[in-house]
């Protein structure tokens, strides 16, 4: 199992987006102690779509702030979005079928959450800073 826990390092400078960004990976680590304490498969379920729904909610949000902004890659940046979302949705399957372990998710969850924050949505937080330096 990998640890799961907060780095500076997935701070990207944008107080609303690196606020919801601890949260959605509190539910990622929520969701890593859960075979430690011998989770029912329903409650495990359960957060899973407590983490899905999250992470809907985060992503909007991050989208409505790109197109304040006219962020130019709005798209692709959502389109990743997207992918997440079914991604999730496929291990959740497989994991209510029993042919992955939460462990599985957990790591794919992590692995995509580090990865997106420290070099896509630093991106659009820099974009975000000198959108608002020109304005000054």
């Amino acid at each position: 199992m990998i640890r799961v826990e907060w780095d500076r390092k997935f701070e990207v400078g944008h107080e609303r987006i690196d606020f919801e960004h601890k949260i959605f990976l509190g539910l990622i680590r929520q969701a890593s102690l859960l075979p430690e304490t011998d989770t029912p498969r329903e409650r495990v379920l359960r957060h899973l779509d407590e983490v899905k729904k999250y992470a809907l909610f985060h992503f909007t949000s991050e989208e409505n702030i790109m197109f304040d902004v006219a962020y130019p890659d709005v798209d692709k940046h959502s389109r990743e979005h997207a992918v997440l979302l079914a991604l999730l949705d496929e291990r959740t399957h497989q994991y209510k079928n029993g042919d992955i372990l939460l462990d599985n998710i957990v790591s794919f969850l992590f692995e995509w959450f580090a990865l997106h924050t420290t070099q896509v949505d630093t991106k659009l937080a820099k974009y975000i800073a000198r959108d608002q330096d020109s304005r000054v």
